[in-house]
């Protein structure tokens, strides 16, 4: 579902891993499990706004229902662990997506991902919107999943990213799938 996506594109561009998500969620809770009131207050906590407005309150309650598939009324680890396969699926699109940049402008440059995203950067502003950015990479001809990216560079959550946040895919030049 939507909401749980960009939950966890939130997530992933705050932590590392999902155990460090939960981490946070959980801190003060001792029991293992996250019940539905401190999933709210966690989630205030994380400082995400990717939901704010009239219907944030459901936007939460749909990802809690989402990762408590047994409906106990709390999230254990295990049932928190479920993120990290979609995260796996996201960082793989990362992984391409930095392949596809490699090969379609390559750069003598150690900083390749600079040189593309002045590729991208169609008017030449230095920043690119989340609508920009899934239209120039369709464009260019990825047509791999364009906003999860999007996404995992845009740590503040503003809805533009300039080159700096864009380099943060350079750790991924290199890597094989069996080391996301």
């Amino acid at each position: 579902p939507a909401p749980v996506r960009e939950f966890l594109e939130f997530v992933i561009s705050k932590y590392e891993t999902v155990d460090e998500a939960w981490t946070a969620m959980e801190s003060e809770n001792e029991t293992g499990k996250i019940p539905v009131k401190l999933f709210e207050e966690g989630f205030r906590k994380l400082k995400c706004r990717k939901f704010e407005g009239p219907s944030e309150s459901t936007m939460i309650a749909d990802i809690f229902r989402y990762l408590d598939p047994s409906g106990g009324g709390d999230i254990s680890k295990r049932e928190w662990a479920g993120l990290d396969r979609l995260l796996k699926d996201i960082k793989l699109s990362i992984l391409e997506f930095v392949q596809f940049c490699d090969r379609s402008w390559p750069s003598k440059d150690q900083d390749r991902m600079t040189a593309a995203f002045r590729k991208l950067d169609a008017d030449g502003k230095g920043t690119i919107t989340k609508k920009e950015w899934v239209e120039v990479l369709h464009g260019a001809g990825f047509f791999g999943p364009a906003v999860p990216i999007f996404c995992f560079i845009d740590k503040d959550d503003r809805g533009a990213v300039g080159a700096a946040a864009f380099d943060a895919l350079a750790k991924y030049r290199g890597m094989s799938e069996s080391q996301l």
